[in-house]
């Protein structure tokens, strides 16, 4: 059973080297689908959400603006009622967990303290508004409001191109990721050719050729009774075939000689 048993070891080791950078490469695919995969997704998110907020403050900016042309007296029921609107917050707060740079957070901050300040500073609209002079709300608003609105535009933007980069860097690490996990494939497929070029080589000298020669001494032997003198040392049944098929051999001849005497 000794050369069954080496075939099937050979076998075995080359099942185990496959097996093995199968399970490296399905946990590289798994691990970099659950990371970078959430990541991403926390990124397009974030960007589409930024893009949301810069919308809301437009959207309150333009309405403060469509009010301040009126030279008479506007009724505060008309202007934006940014105080008690909690939209925006509620936006930016639904993504604060899903920054992961420092720098996004940060900013996330900037933006939520400017937003403040906005509402803050157009609540005093409603007295401005009162005036019945355009030039002085136009005053107001360059002096007051707009500094203010483009800070936190500015912030919005920012936030905006942290989120992504932040996409850009977790793409470039999906295709890292992609790559790395190819690897064990690779160096499975490369060990598994080089192990079989071993295995061939193995079969050949252990099992094949042992096996040609013993069958040409055979067949030498039949046709001209040449003396079978094959020699085999591989310490397995191949090595015990050609010692009894000796035996036979001799006993054939021994008995071939004691006929024709």
């Amino acid at each position: 059973m000794l050369l069954k048993r080496k075939i099937s070891v050979g076998f075995v080791i080359l099942g185990f080297i496959l097996l093995l950078s199968s399970l490296i490469a399905i946990f590289e695919f798994i691990t970099m689908r659950k990371t970078i995969g959430k990541f991403v997704k926390d990124d397009i998110t974030s960007i589409n959400t930024t893009r949301k907020l810069l919308d809301m403050a437009d959207q309150y900016n333009f309405e403060l603006l469509s009010t301040m042309g009126d030279s008479t007296y506007t009724d505060v029921n008309t202007m934006p009622t940014v105080g008690e609107d909690d939209k925006f917050l509620d936006t930016l707060l639904s993504i604060r967990n899903s920054f992961k740079t420092e720098l996004e957070r940060e900013t996330a901050d900037s933006i939520r303290y400017a937003f403040v300040v906005y509402a803050h500073i157009l609540e005093e609209a409603k007295g401005v508004w009162n005036a019945p002079k355009y030039q002085t709300k136009k005053d107001w608003y360059f002096e007051r409001m707009y500094p203010v609105y483009t800070q936190l535009r500015k912030y919005i933007k920012d936030l905006n191109l942290s989120s992504q980069k932040a996409l850009r860097d977790n793409s470039d690490e999906l295709s890292e990721g992609f790559y790395r996990s190819l690897m064990p494939c690779v160096v499975a497929v490369g060990i598994g050719i080089i192990l079989l070029f071993l295995f061939n080589y193995y079969l050949n000298f252990y099992f094949f050729n042992p096996m040609v020669r013993i069958n040409r001494a055979l067949h030498n032997y039949k046709l001209t009774r040449k003396t079978y003198d094959v020699n085999i040392d591989t310490g397995d049944e191949v090595e015990e075939l050609n010692e009894n098929i000796k035996d036979l051999v001799r006993e054939h001849k021994q008995l071939t000689k004691n006929q024709q005497q």
